[in-house]
């Protein structure tokens, strides 16, 4: 210990450790951190002897702490000035577009379009390394609102410039947004870029089926929707998109979608069993394995899906009975597993308390 002790005295002394390090240290090789025979210097500055040394950090000179509410204001004020800057561009655009776009040449419009991508790209690349949560935001919609203004300039090449048809504009509005929106999200994951990218791949798949001179019928456009919302869903489920839960429920709020786009056709009742079904194994899925927004997307689907089955299986005779009873069972369902999910939160919050008694 008196090596040891000698150590932590050169330490303390270069700055290399503060003193509740190496009393730490101290402690834990020795086992009594007040007796291990500190000098009387490393003693005073760890203040064994009543005494604070000038040298402590803990000093009135130390920086805030990073959670300080004056580093919060600090923050929320660069947070709001930039929102309010991001306001007052949308409005500038809003004018431009109402008074002075059609008076725009082709060029203009491409140089202004392009000028406002890459300045709010510009302006998030400048946030992009910053760690507090205000700063992450406004760089998520900045990145968001660089994903639009790619859609954007596409849209102006596609219609101006290249004269296509709506679908091939849509085509190529939506392909250029599902671009970007990947390529930052694979870059830098968050919710907003995780909703452009979903929302891009739907509107992409949606117009690049109505290319074809064959207008294709309705299921088509739900079996698109729902095999990106259920690839959604398992690629979230399985940790490879963040955040996890808001990927899931898009997901699955996707394959919703494509289940009604599908049930106008003429196999309605397939259709509606199926998405009945998928609506089901979410329900069991979030009593099994306590995950409330399986649950209430679940809810949702069967409270959404399972009427209009009812009515296509049974008619106007018995419609609103059956009715009645299927809502009934659906509450008491969706009640287990709020009760369910309930006790699990409750048995979270506890068992930590009773460990520490």
């Amino acid at each position: 210990m008196d090596t040891l002790t000698e150590r932590l005295d050169t330490w303390v002394e270069a700055g290399l450790v503060s003193p509740e390090q190496a009393e730490r240290i101290a402690s834990f090789e020795g086992g009594q951190s007040k007796h291990t025979g500190f000098s009387p210097a490393t003693r005073g500055t760890l203040g064994l002897d009543g005494r604070t040394d000038a040298r402590s950090p803990t000093t009135s000179t130390a920086a805030p702490p990073r959670g300080s509410r004056a580093d919060r204001d600090r923050t929320s004020l660069a947070e709001a000035i930039g929102y309010v800057g991001a306001a007052l561009a949308l409005g500038a655009i809003a004018l431009l577009l109402g008074e002075l776009w059609s008076q725009l040449l082709v060029g203009g419009r491409l140089a202004l379009v392009g000028v406002l991508t890459v300045a709010v790209f510009g302006a998030g690349l400048a946030l992009r390394g910053a760690e507090r949560g205000a700063m992450r935001r406004l760089t998520s919609v900045l990145f968001a609102a660089t994903v639009a203004g790619g859609g954007w300039f596409a849209g102006v090449v596609a219609n101006d410039v290249a004269d296509l048809g709506w679908a091939e504009i849509g085509v190529s509005v939506g392909g250029s947004m599902l671009v970007v929106s990947a390529a930052l999200y694979l870059w830098r994951s968050g919710a907003l870029l995780q909703l452009a990218t979903l929302a891009s791949a739907l509107v992409t798949a949606g117009f690049a089926l109505s290319v074809s001179d064959l207008q294709p019928d309705p299921a088509w456009y739900g079996v698109a929707f729902a095999t990106i919302g259920v690839t959604w869903f398992v690629l979230s489920s399985g940790g490879w998109l963040s955040p996890r839960g808001l990927g899931e429920v898009t997901g699955a709020l996707a394959a919703l979608l494509g289940v009604q786009v599908a049930a106008f056709d003429g196999a309605t009742v397939p259709v509606l069993a199926i998405g009945v079904l998928g609506a089901g194994g979410l329900v069991w899925l979030s009593v099994h394995h306590d995950r409330l927004h399986y649950l209430i997307v679940g809810a949702i689907a069967l409270f959404v899906l399972a009427p209009q089955l009812v009515f296509e299986l049974f008619g106007d005779a018995i419609g609103a009975p059956a009715m009645l009873l299927l809502v009934g069972l659906l509450l008491v369902l969706l009640a287990v597993g709020l009760g369910r999910a309930r006790r699990e939160v409750v048995r979270d919050h506890t068992e930590p308390q009773g460990g520490a008694s």
